[in-house]
């Protein structure tokens, strides 16, 4: 266990139980006093010496509440405790001590635990603050020259900073972008509304009913809406209404990465539907027993059925931001959802260069609308019996070839499309007269892409758990929905439009690094199913059978789940400087610093 999380398990309860047993409102200076620095006594040479040394347990304390104050030396330090007797003998002193006393502490005594002063003071001002004891401005770093602040900060207090500065950002642009269709003389401000839907946002297994009550004892505002009333007023916004409001909140935030240069020229892009939490009301039938709702479907095989939105998000190493969704209802072409989705994305990311979809995305019509929006596509194919696909996977077993390229039919001049064919799956050939020796094509296929430069991203690890690994059995993973036309094939196709795919390579090395170029971009598409992983943890609750309010309840989990995402990376930005692959703070850590702070607001 920690230090931070030893302070944390001694002080979380303290207010609460001070005010059940004894009627007493608790204080920052009490929080102080209390904090265990017994955990962290260690021989002292001053014990030793002659005269009468502080008690290194009062100086430890004494400089924790220097930091939560926000006090540079040890003489303002001095001059509050020389006020504050009573505070002194809290702190574990017999007299008041002096200010030559309090320095030297800190430069020598304390020297080995100065980062433990620090955590501290961090742990103390976020109870202060879950517990609403007013607490000041935290600066958390004394004594240090101004250019290594920025370095020496923890992960947690950067987290907390860039929350604060995200949060306090955001309530503009949801408050520009986000309004509702109310009289004039309404009572409830516009802005409880929002601050609410964060709310339950925030909390789980709260629904609008129950959390309405709670945020309005928790709020600062005089009046907040009830849950009927927010139900009410968000649902009656309509599709396209919020839908607006989602992409208007979109392009606000691009703007500002852009404007901060951290989005790159060309962008990419993912497109996939998710679902959510299964529905268990009434579902409409018809005779045969087949479900009629227009809103409410099955998904991929898995129980249900589920409400749906399709999305479009953008993934790599740029800002991971949600570009635009929209609800999935029955009938509906995929070709048309494709068409929607980039008509909106590319308004707010004009440079969108590729999208990436799965197999469920393998249709012309859906080809046609990327090419429509100058977008490269890049998805796996889907092998049907009798098709092109099948005849070309065929030509390649007798040619004994693991790769090729071969560029599909067209009837107009656009841009050229290509299939691009390799191993799928790892097998073993199996014949009687077999040593026992397994033929593993996948390991022989990485290990051919360990000699290409580029393509070393593919073949980090030799485990079955490489990127084209994985990769691969997701492809097959999606081949195993039902489908009596399918076929199950030893190699997969890719199908793309990118130009550099060249159709003829000048040999197989280079066909090999053409395919791990590609392979290594299509890997990039996982960021948007990590992501809907985590846009769950700023869902509301609803047992609402509204479709309208469903999606309403989506799209602000995803402006939501967008702060997070702009926390982590300017977190990761100012600490290393770069954006790595996993996220530095977590989705739970940021609903911490959220709901600790800013996630409720004072009235405008």
């Amino acid at each position: 266990m920690t230090y931070r999380e030893m302070v944390d398990g001694a002080l979380q309860t303290y207010p609460r139980e001070q005010q059940l047993r004894y009627d007493r409102d608790v204080s920052l200076e009490d929080l102080v006093a209390e904090v265990p620095a017994c955990y962290l006594r260690f021989y002292d040479t001053y014990d030793h010496e002659q005269g009468r040394p502080k008690p290194w347990s009062a100086v430890f304390r004494a400089h924790v509440l220097r930091c939560v104050k926000g006090w540079k030396n040890a003489t303002a330090l001095w001059r509050y405790l020389k006020q504050k007797p009573f505070l002194c003998t809290q702190l574990g002193f017999e007299d008041i001590p002096n200010q030559s006393t309090l320095w030297r502490a800190w430069e020598y005594r304390l020297e080995a635990v100065h980062d433990a002063v620090r955590d501290a003071a961090e742990i103390i001002v976020d109870i202060a603050r879950y517990h609403d004891i007013p607490a000041p401005e935290p600066e958390f770093l004394p004594d240090q020259p101004t250019e290594t602040v920025t370095t020496s900060k923890s992960k947690d207090t950067l987290a907390r900073e860039k929350a604060r500065e995200v949060w306090k950002g955001a309530k503009p642009i949801v408050g520009d972008c986000f309004n509702l269709d109310r009289a004039e003389n309404a009572s409830i401000p516009e802005g409880a509304f929002w601050e609410q839907q964060a709310y339950l946002g925030m909390r789980s297994d709260m629904h609008p009913h129950d959390g309405a009550g709670i945020f309005a004892e928790e709020s600062t505002r005089r009046k907040t809406p009830s849950g009927d009333s927010h139900r009410l007023q968000t649902k009656t916004l309509g599709v396209e209404r919020i839908r607006t409001m989602l992409r208007e909140t979109g392009r606000t935030l691009v703007a500002q990465a852009k404007s901060k240069d951290k989005m790159g020229r060309k962008q990419m892009a993912a497109i996939d539907i998710t679902k959510g939490h299964p529905w268990s009301g009434h579902v409409e039938r018809d005779s045969s027993g087949q479900n009629q709702e227009p809103w409410i479907l099955g998904y991929k095989g898995d129980d249900g059925p589920f409400f749906q939105w399709a999305v479009i998000k953008l993934v790599g190493h740029d800002v991971p931001l949600i570009l635009d969704a929209v609800p999935v209802v029955r009938g509906r072409k995929r070709a048309d959802i494709v068409d929607d989705l980039l008509d909106g994305a590319t308004g707010i990311v004009p440079e969108l260069n590729l999208v990436m979809m799965d197999r469920e995305f393998a249709l012309d019509g859906v080809k046609d609308a990327c090419e429509d929006h100058d977008v490269h596509y890049l998805n796996p194919g889907v092998v049907r019996s009798s098709s092109v696909h099948e005849h070309q996977i065929a030509k390649l077993a007798s040619a004994d070839k693991d790769f090729d390229v071969v560029e599909q039919e067209r009837l107009d001049d656009r841009p050229t499309r290509k299939a691009v064919y390799l191993p799928k799956r790892e097998w073993e050939r199996e014949e009687e007269d077999d040593d026992g020796t397994d033929v593993t094509i996948r390991q022989e296929l990485i290990e051919d892409f360990e000699e290409v430069g580029d393509a070393t991203p593919l073949s980090d690890s030799r485990d079955g758990d490489s990127p084209l690994s994985n990769l691969l059995d997701e492809v097959a993973d999606e081949e195993e929905i039902e489908e009596p036309a399918r076929v199950d094939a030893p190699t997969v196709p890719f199908e793309t439009n990118l130009p550099w795919v060249d159709i003829e390579p000048a040999g197989e090395r280079e066909m090999k690094h053409q395919v791990g170029r590609l392979m290594a971009r299509y890997t990039q598409r996982w960021g948007i199913e990590n992501g809907f992983k985590k846009l769950k943890t700023f869902l509301a609750e609803t047992q609402s059978p509204d479709h309208r309010f469903r999606y309403f309840n989506f799209a602000f989990a995803c402006v939501l789940y967008n702060c997070w995402r702009l926390v982590d990376i300017l977190v990761q930005l100012e600490m290393n400087g770069e954006v790595g692959d996993k996220p530095a703070i977590t989705a739970n850590s940021f609903l911490t610093f959220a709901k600790k702070s800013y996630g409720l607001d004072p009235p405008d």
